[in-house]
């Protein structure tokens, strides 16, 4: 016996996850099911779920309205460190083995400018624009009330085996370049026996110092076991460049180092850099400094001992990028080379070494173009993120990855600038590049661009967009899992799971579907039932309603009546054990009619109280043709 079915025009259309926010330039009708049109303060989770954003807490308050700048956490010696500075001051905020963070005061500098704190050689440096500091973890300012120290600079020695003047056979030779951050010298003199007086090779205006590394008692009286020479036993000339003993020396290869000074240093070069970056092809054995509103950078030194110093700058260890118009904006170690962005190109800088015509080997580095039109308009905001590094440019977050089989390098290829902002391009494009603060909270697998109190954030896990709005941040950190974040008005708030809210004040989180058309445009639909699955969470609640093509339908709150377990939260007056960790589904009637296209918003403005979506079903019954 045949069997006659009625043909049936109800489906059930599901969001099994959420992919983030997509401000799609041409309208809402073309999003996929799970995108946002808006989307604010909801957050897309590792799985997919939409879950309102963490709250955050206070744990530092300096009780000012400057701005925190530049947190660092890094190694200074033993432990770990977080810095950051502040009205004035630099503070240590947390040490390695403290229970909580505390502001300490180390000293004061300048924050009228952005502060880069970086780590080398044991000691954290430290760049505010105008000075160059530097600090060991030792001295407080209650202790000493001059912490940190301005970086004095590596005295370099500039030559060696100086012979007396007239002698025959002269071997001298050049050793190290002269260093831009001290106007001292030194260079080693090779008495013959015969000579007394001997030439430098520059003018200067004083002898500091004068080291026997053989002292002889027959040549003069020695003081306090000291190998210093006593003043009243050598004049100096320094228009004539000469030093002369009252004494004549025995001979000796290099017996006597001489420490002078001369009348010009360079030292504001340094100090006028704003930025850092570690590099030197395969290790980050020397420091690159820029930031000054050139088109250079200058690096640093290693000193004859084959020491890495952060203290040693070396006249014409410079290199200049590009044309002089336009500054270098950003650098960043990628892989083997270093990348260099200016406000309208990149560029990758290689290390190598160059041969002398006297067969000697010194440090050089190549630079060579990557991308004549894109570039970086966020002063030392370029991040790199999975190994790729990403900059803000006209309105645009790049990516830069070099996909070819044979290098990562950046090489000169316009497809390895990937724009990966299409789906955020409105909001993004109200923001000004140049006061945009970037960071990559590697342990979230989250992006962060703030400006303005609002943050767009990237998870590149799942490739989603969020947006977060009453977000005011001035510098980022990490302290292992733990995101803080520095405000304009003096304070560090930490991302707290369990916080329901920013300090009292209410997370309005607001998502909103784009214009789902289910497939069938030209069809009217009608739709009188919506399930949601909701994460079992102590206090959960959410807010559900449709908007049409024709109305605003009715509103719907669901609110978990599970309880979940909470000591932290736990009445003991209402205590009972019919606790329930299985997602819950809420079946919700709400009623559209005759429409072509519907949205689906969620929004969640309680605090004390939690939000975590994990898949919405909406029925759809198809009824005829629109009109």
């Amino acid at each position: 016996m045949a069997e006659i079915r009625a043909a049936t025009n109800e489906k059930v259309f599901q969001i099994a996850a959420f992919r983030g926010l997509n401000q799609a330039p041409d309208g809402d009708t073309k999003l996929k099911l799970g995108e946002a049109a808006e989307m604010d303060n909801f957050r897309i989770t590792r799985d997919g779920n939409l879950q309102r954003r963490p709250g955050l807490r206070t744990v530092v308050d300096l009780e000012t309205q400057s701005p925190i700048k530049g947190l660092w956490v890094g190694h200074i010696g033993l432990y770990e460190y977080m810095l950051g500075a502040c009205d004035g001051m630099l503070y240590q905020f947390w040490k390695e083995g403290d229970a909580s963070l505390a502001p300490v005061p180390i000293g004061e500098i300048s924050t009228d400018k952005d502060i880069c704190i970086f780590g080398f050689s044991g000691k954290a440096y430290i760049l505010d624009g105008s000075h160059y500091w530097e600090w060991d973890g030792t001295k407080y300012w209650e202790e000493t009330g001059d912490t940190p120290t301005q970086v004095k600079g590596y005295v370099p020695l500039v030559w060696t085996s100086i012979s007396p003047v007239g002698a025959s056979g002269d071997e001298s030779a050049s050793l190290e370049n002269v260093n831009r951050l001290t106007n001292k010298r030194r260079v080693w003199l090779s008495p013959d026996g015969n000579g007394a007086t001997f030439k430098l090779p520059e003018k200067f205006v004083s002898v500091n110092r004068v080291i026997d590394f053989m002292p002889s008692p027959t040549d003069y009286q020695q003081q306090d076991d000291s190998s210093d020479v006593p003043p009243e036993h050598y004049s100096f000339d320094g228009n004539a460049q000469t030093i002369s003993f009252d004494f004549t020396p025995g001979q000796a290869v290099n017996r006597f180092e001489v420490e002078y000074s001369v009348e010009n240093d360079f030292r504001s070069q340094v100090e006028h850099m704003q930025y850092s970056e570690l590099f030197s092809g395969v290790q980050d054995a020397r420091v690159f400094l820029y930031g000054d509103g050139t088109n250079k950078t200058l690096y640093s030194g290693i000193d004859y001992n084959g020491n890495p110093r952060a203290d040693y700058f070396p006249d014409l260890y410079e290199a200049a990028v590009g044309d002089e118009n336009t500054p270098i904006t950003s650098m960043i170690r990628h892989y083997s080379t270093l990348a260099c962005f200016k406000t309208d190109s990149a560029w990758s800088i290689s290390a190598n070494s160059l041969s002398l015509s006297d067969g000697l080997n010194i440090p050089a580095f190549y630079v060579t173009p990557v991308n004549k039109s894109i570039g970086n308009e966020a002063p030392g905001q370029a991040t790199l993120v999975l190994n790729s590094p990403y900059t803000l440019f006209n309105n645009d977050l790049y990516e830069w990855k070099n996909s070819s089989y044979y290098t990562s390098n950046l090489t000169r290829d316009e497809r390895q600038a990937r724009c990966i902002s299409d789906r955020v391009w409105a909001t993004l494009k109200t923001f000004s590049a140049k006061l945009c603060k970037c960071y990559d909270d590697n342990a979230a697998q989250e992006f962060y661009i703030c400006h303005g109190g609002i943050a767009l954030v990237y998870n590149y896990a799942v490739d989603a967009w969020s947006k977060y709005s009453a977000f005011p941040m001035s510098c980022m950190a990490n302290i292992g899992d733990d995101l803080y974040v520095g405000t304009p008005d003096g304070k560090i708030r930490r991302f707290d799971a369990n916080a329901l809210d920013d300090d009292g004040d209410a997370i309005p989180a607001y998502w909103e579907s784009g214009s789902m058309g289910f497939g069938q445009e030209y069809m009217r639909k009608y739709s009188a039932m919506t399930w949601l699955s909701i994460k079992p969470e102590s206090k959960s609640k959410v807010s559900v309603s449709v908007r049409t093509d024709k109305k605003l339908c009715e509103e719907k709150t669901i609110e978990t009546d599970a309880y979940v377990f909470d000591f932290a939260e736990l009445d003991f007056e209402t205590l009972q054990f019919d606790d329930n960790y299985y997602a819950q589904i809420y079946r919700e009637k709400i009623k559209a009619k005759k429409f072509v296209y519907y949205k689906l918003i969620l929004q969640n403005s309680t605090t004390g109280t939690r939000c975590t979506v994990l898949s919405a079903d909406i029925r759809v019954r198809f009824t005829g043709m629109a009109k």
